[in-house]
């Protein structure tokens, strides 16, 4: 089996004093009634007893040698010593780490549109998107609720199928924040399991608002520019509350009143208000930060900053405003396809310099804040991105929490999720090795009791290279008519670095090998706005060809043939 597919070995049915096999007999395959499949509804999780463990719990402590105790989806025991029920299956943890579930702060893994029917983006194509803004309303001003859709709630709009769902739980992530990202007001984000049907996804919903500065349909309607986005969101959480103040006098004596007016767009934002719903606002700059704390005092909403890669400069001020902060991931860089001789901004160049050091300084200051995904789309990328952060200051602990422990108090579930604690769900991962070091493998995840396992990676061939690749290659990807060139550099080991350069922009090699004649090489690329995808290519080398197959990200595969014109370095 691939290294990165999960085996989805979910016991259930344990039959009561049947003590099961420890992780060397785990490939004992279970009974076809008692698989968990993401298309059925789960059998009663059975118990489990991840025994000789070292558990990161999450709350400071660590147990060096312990045992976590699971049951009914739920951490029934946890400590050195605790107590192991008859039925559990054992687990020899020997040599793994327990480490709380991970968390996404804001993702749109799983979602789709409200019934599949959303309203369609112009994607690249800015034909597609004048023709879409010339078919909308259009909207003259704050009355017509311009690209509000507060309405929309993400429980209502998840694809428990989605391969992404897969991809980002191999990698240790157990639960998300998905928010729609349409309008001005997007709609209600919620937060999800990373496993179960649509209905079992979902751990609490809602659990914020979500607010974009996007205008509401261009050139030809209201608001049309930032200015006009700002004031219309001041109007809409006016009219929430004159809304909600006249219900309520309504309500206490309707007699020789005219009754209130249904608006769907104005309930939601009452709801948010009241409930003390965190509002997820882009903050990235300096500017923003500030305008949307103001914001937030000023209507009521309780703001929490989006993006904050300024944060650095703010990071006192945030924390003593005591608003909660997600941290982007997708750390700036210069633009690839940028004028070689024009001179970069200093502001840009300061920005790329200093963002990945936001996560310290919020640490420094004593703010609330959390990770989120960006554009990284696999727990790869994230975790790459992670680090980086770590290599500017950040402590290893305050990462655990921005992935774990932070965004379940941001969203109001820490009483369900972000530690290893006796009452928690059972969302877990299990490593063999150190979290955020970059050899570190996921073994296990646990996800609402559940178990899914990812089979030990395949060690790389030992077998020294019999072939030259070094030189540059021209690949083909037949699948899509898409041409590629690849400058390839082989070190003595057969360990391959280098670049590829295609039509879709540039690939990074972040790993690689050549063995005998066959090789693999691992890429990061960006295949458009908001989308960062790990590339594996695989196949054999014969001469100056090379064939085989790549895969994007895990969800899509096409084969590739290839050709070193120039010959290698011989």
């Amino acid at each position: 089996m691939n290294r990165t597919a999960l085996a989805r070995r979910l016991a259930g049915g344990v039959v009561p004093g049947l003590l099961l096999a420890s992780l060397s007999g785990l490939a004992s395959p279970a009974s076809a009634a008692a698989q968990y499949m993401p298309s059925q509804s789960p059998v009663p999780p059975p118990f489990f007893a991840l025994q000789n463990a070292r558990i990161v719990t999450g709350t400071g402590a660590v147990i060096e040698d312990g045992t976590v105790v699971i049951a009914n989806g739920l951490i029934e025991a946890v400590g050195a010593d605790v107590d192991i029920p008859g039925e559990a299956w054992l687990i020899d943890a020997s040599g793994l780490t327990v480490y709380p579930g991970l968390f996404d702060g804001l993702s749109q893994v799983a979602l789709g549109t409200p019934g599949g029917d959303g309203p369609a983006a112009g994607g690249d194509n800015p034909f597609l998107a004048f023709a879409q803004q010339a078919n909308q309303p259009r909207t003259v001003g704050p009355e017509d609720r311009p690209a509000t859709n507060s309405w929309f709630n993400a429980a209502d709009m998840l694809d428990s199928d989605a391969d992404a769902i897969e991809a980002w739980r191999s990698g240790g992530f157990t639960n998300a924040l998905v928010a729609p990202d349409d309008g001005i007001v997007t709609g209600q984000g919620v937060v999800v399991n990373l496993a179960g049907d649509e209905q079992e996804m979902v751990v609490k919903s809602p659990a914020a608002l979500r607010v974009t500065m996007s205008g509401a349909g261009g050139f030809r309607s209201f608001p049309g520019s930032l200015m006009g986005v700002i004031a219309y969101i001041r109007q809409l959480y006016l009219d929430a509350d004159h809304a909600g103040q006249y219900e309520a006098r309504y309500t206490a004596n309707p007699s020789g009143q005219p009754r209130p007016t249904y608006d769907r767009a104005l309930g939601p934002v009452q709801d948010a208000i009241a409930g003390g719903w965190p509002t997820v606002m882009p903050a990235n700059e300096v500017r923003q930060i500030r305008r949307a704390i103001k914001l937030g005092q000023d209507t009521g909403a309780r703001p929490v900053l989006q993006g904050a890669h300024d944060a650095y400069e703010l990071a006192d001020e945030i924390a003593a405003a005591g608003v909660p902060v997600l941290v982007n991931v997708d750390w700036p860089e210069g633009n690839r396809d940028a004028d070689p001789e024009a001179e970069e901004s200093l502001s840009s160049l300061k920005r790329r310099a200093y963002a990945p050091t936001t996560p310290a300084r919020l640490e420094e200051a004593g703010a609330e804040w959390a990770f989120y995904s960006g554009s990284a789309n696999s727990p790869r990328a994230m975790m790459d991105k992670v680090r980086t952060a770590i290599e500017n200051g950040l402590s290893e602990e305050a990462a655990l929490e921005a992935l774990t422990a932070a965004p379940a108090r941001i969203y109001g579930v820490d009483a369900l999720l972000g530690s290893v604690e006796v009452g928690k769900i059972a969302n877990l991962v299990v490593t063999d090795g150190p979290l955020f070091d970059e050899d570190t493998d996921v073994r296990m995840v646990f996800v609402d009791g559940h178990k899914f396992e990812e089979e030990a990676p395949e060690p790389r061939p030992t077998e020294p290279p019999a072939v030259d690749m070094n030189g540059v290659w021209v690949l083909s990807l037949n699948n899509d008519s898409q041409e590629a060139t690849a400058e390839l550099e082989v070190s003595e080991d057969g360990t391959i670095s280098g670049v590829i350069q295609g039509e879709r922009g540039e690939q990074q090699i972040t790993d690689g090998w050549v063995s005998g004649n066959e090789f693999s090489i691992t890429a990061s690329a960006t295949m458009g706005p908001g989308m960062e995808v790990e590339i594996v290519y695989t196949g054999t080398v014969e001469g100056d060809s090379i064939e085989g197959n790549a895969s994007f990200g895990g969800m899509r595969n096409m084969d590739f043939t290839g050709t070193r014109p120039g010959g290698g370095v011989r």
